[in-house]
């Protein structure tokens, strides 16, 4: 019986995996590796990639803007 107690009474110990210290270490490993590999886009590749981005902005206030009409002619109707 005591040595039943003794052993509730010690903390049962997981396996323990990396340590937050390392998972952080990776990660900022990572977004380093990312930062050395990224460039400053050119002149005509960021006039493209704003022109897309905007066409996208567009539609999807247009989108926004034609559910909010159903919806007040609907409400009105």
């Amino acid at each position: 019986m005591e040595n039943s107690e003794q052993q509730k009474k010690e903390k049962v110990s997981k396996p323990k995996g990396p340590g937050i210290g390392s998972k952080l270490k990776a990660k900022l490993s990572n977004y380093k590796r990312v930062v050395d590999i990224a460039r400053k886009p050119e002149k005509d590749e960021f006039i493209s990639t704003a022109k897309i981005t905007g066409m996208g902005m567009a539609l999807l206030g247009a989108i926004g803007f034609i559910i909010f009409l159903l919806y007040f002619l609907v409400r009105v109707l």
